[in-house]
């Protein structure tokens, strides 16, 4: 593959690497690590790219692979997965920055408890606000089940929290 062609590639897709990269790691440095890794890695292998059918599905797997090999290795430092920006807050009062964080809690441990297709349906709906393509793209689930998908997490982390309250 020309230079040209996959600097073409690159920039076509970055887009969605990168919301993909975020929705799992959840850190901005990192999913721009992640997608800049992925992309060196494709620049290495660029004379098999000729062979691809769909460069957005190989450019998000590609990515995906990567974020799922730097959690392997955070978690192997016990590093924290997932903690939450103080920055969120702002100004916030006290008994508000509390009760976000109960709230946040309380909506993580509920996903969770949701099967693991529809947590990453979910998180790449909400947190890294993929449309229902580029959804069934990542997952590997037709357009339809996507959908389906979604609205079962939904329905389901709904009820979930009803039932708490």
């Amino acid at each position: 593959m020309a230079t040209d062609n996959f600097k073409h590639l690159v920039l076509t897709h970055y887009g969605s690497m990168y919301r993909v990269a975020y929705s799992i790691l959840r850190d901005s440095d990192d999913a721009q690590d992640a997608v800049q890794d992925a992309v060196a890695s494709m620049w290495a292998r660029r004379s098999l790219l000729g062979d691809v059918g769909n460069y957005e599905s190989f450019c998000v797997k590609a990515v995906k692979n990567r974020c799922i090999d730097m959690l392997r290795a955070r978690a192997s430092r016990a590093e924290p997965v997932d903690s939450f920006p103080d920055e969120a807050y702002g100004s916030a009062s006290p008994d508000t920055e509390v009760e976000a964080r109960d709230t946040l809690s309380l909506v993580k441990s509920l996903v969770e408890q949701l099967p693991p297709l529809q947590q990453e349906v979910l998180r790449l709906r909400s947190e890294a606000d993929c449309d229902l393509q580029e959804i069934a793209a990542i997952t590997g689930v037709t357009h339809e089940n996507a959908r389906t998908l979604l609205s079962r997490a939904r329905r389901r982390l709904k009820d979930l929290y009803n039932n708490i309250k």
